[in-house]
C-alpha cells in the first residue's frame, strides 16, 4: 500500500483513499456487519459500534457542506451523552460560512480522501472555538469526496479530550475500512431519500386526517403527530422538523393531552379509528 500524504499549509493531513491491509479479518468482519445495516433505522449506531471495534470514536456525523444550504444525514455518540445535533447547530451558527477544514486544492490529493486535523490545527478560530473546544473534541479523521467544485461530502469521526488521539496503527486500520464505509454510507442515504419519499406521502395523508378530525391540534402538534403515528423517533422527528428535541417532546406531550391519550399505540389506534370512520 502506497500512502501518499501531504501537509496544507495550516498542517492537515491528507492522502489518496486507496484501502490497506491492517487487522484484515477484524475489518471485514466489520464491514460486513456494516453492509448488512444498511436500510436500517438504527445504520448509524451500527456504523459507530462496528468502526469502535477497530479504534476507539467518540461520534460520527456525515454531512455536505461548501454550498448554500449544508447538511447532516447521519450522526450518532459511542457510550456518552450524544451533542452531535447540538454542534451541528453551533457549525451552523456562523463557523460554516468560513470553514477551510476540507480544502483539498493545495495539497494536490484527489477525491475521495482522508483528511485527519486536531482540534488545535482548526484553521478558523470561530469554529474551533465554537465546535471543537466547546464540545470537548480534540481531533477529526474523515472521509472525503468532492461532489462539486465547492461541495464536499464527508464522512467525520471524532475523539474527545478524554481519548488519546489516534496512532499510526489505527490511521492505517481506518485507511482499510474507509472504502466500503464511504460505499455503505451513500448506498443508504439513497434507500433512505426513496424511503422518505414514501413517507413523505405517508406524513401529508395522516396529518389530513388529524387536520380534519381535530382541528383543535396546532400545527406544529399534527406535524409531530403524524411522524409519532409513522413510528420515526423523537430524535428523527427533530431532524425532519429542523427542531430541537426538547421543542418535539413539548409539541408531543400538548396533543396528547388534547387527544387525552398516553402512549405512541394509543395514538396509532386513534389514528386508525379516524381513517376508517365513514367519510
Amino acid at each position: 500500500m502506497t500512502r501518499i500524504r501531504q501537509d496544507t499549509g495550516y498542517k492537515m493531513r491528507a492522502w489518496r483513499l486507496e484501502g490497506a491491509a491492517s487487522d484484515a479479518a477484524l475489518i471485514q468482519d466489520a464491514i460486513a456487519k456494516i453492509v448488512t445495516g444498511i436500510g436500517v433505522e438504527n445504520f448509524s449506531h451500527e456504523v459507530l459500534q462496528q468502526v469502535n471495534r477497530v479504534m476507539p470514536v467518540g461520534c460520527w456525523s456525515v454531512y455536505r457542506v461548501g454550498g448554500s444550504q449544508p447538511r447532516m444525514f447521519l450522526s450518532s455518540t459511542y457510550q456518552r451523552k450524544d451533542t452531535t445535533a447540538d454542534s451541528w447547530r453551533a457549525y451552523l451558527s456562523g463557523p460554516h460560512l468560513a470553514d477551510k477544514s476540507f480544502i483539498l486544492d493545495s495539497t494536490g490529493i484527489t477525491s475521495p480522501a482522508i483528511t485527519h486535523l486536531t482540534a488545535e490545527e482548526i484553521p478558523t478560530p470561530l469554529h474551533r472555538d465554537k465546535v471543537y473546544r466547546q464540545f470537548d473534541m480534540s481531533e477529526r479523521l474523515s472521509v472525503v469526496e468532492a461532489e462539486s467544485q465547492s461541495e464536499i461530502f464527508a464522512l467525520n469521526f471524532y475523539r474527545y479530550n478524554d481519548q488519546r488521539l489516534y496512532s499510526d496503527h489505527e490511521l492505517a486500520a481506518f485507511e482499510a475500512l474507509a472504502p466500503a464505509l464511504l460505499a455503505a454510507v451513500r448506498r443508504h442515504l439513497a434507500l433512505s431519500q426513496q424511503s422518505h419519499l414514501t413517507n413523505a406521502m405517508s406524513v401529508d395523508a395522516v396529518r389530513l386526517i388529524f387536520q380534519a378530525c381535530r382541528p383543535d391540534l396546532t400545527e406544529r402538534e399534527l406535524d409531530v403527530v403524524a411522524r409519532t403515528v409513522l413510528g420515526m423517533s423523537y430524535e428523527g422527528i427533530a431532524t425532519d422538523l429542523g427542531l430541537k428535541l426538547p421543542t418535539v417532546k413539548t409539541y408531543r406531550n400538548r396533543a396528547f393531552d388534547r387527544l387525552g391519550i398516553h402512549f405512541r399505540n394509543e395514538l396509532v389506534r386513534y389514528y386508525l379509528l379516524l381513517a376508517s370512520a365513514p367519510k
